[in-house]
């Protein structure tokens, strides 16, 4: 159970893959459904709604995924070609169990994003780690 206190949506987007949320505290969370495959054409219409919600202002961002959620290889070796072209200043990526912290693990070890990327167990470590580095700006 979090205990993060309940925080306004400003904004939010609905795709049938995902729902975005623009946070009151200008962090957007990300969140995949249940069963759903991130290839390429997802990726970049995904892209383009990270520019749409963030306004193409660089923000911060927290990932999350439903039960069954799979990352194409594909997909993953084209998310350094879109880092640029997103509005993503850091990612918080919550993995809720060892798969999925496997693979994102692996993706950080690996592709090497260019941006500020922390693999996280919860939402509160991500707002935390998140909070953290705009302490620091």
């Amino acid at each position: 159970m979090s205990a993060e206190i309940e925080v306004k949506i400003i904004k939010q987007i609905k795709h049938p893959e995902a729902t975005l949320s623009l946070r009151e505290d200008g962090i957007v969370h990300v969140f995949y459904h249940d069963n759903i495959v991130l290839d390429v054409p997802l990726q970049l219409r995904m892209a383009e709604a990270f520019n749409q919600i963030a306004e193409t202002k660089s923000t911060y961002f927290i990932f999350e995924a439903g039960e069954n959620v799979h990352v194409t290889k594909e997909a993953r070796d084209n998310a350094l070609k879109l880092e640029d072209s997103t509005p993503i200043m850091a990612s918080a990526v919550i993995a809720h169990n060892l798969a999925y912290r496997l693979i994102a693990n692996f993706f950080l070890k690996v592709q090497r994003p260019k941006g500020k990327y922390k693999v996280v167990a919860n939402m509160e470590e991500a707002l935390k780690w998140i909070n953290s580095l705009k302490a620091s700006v």
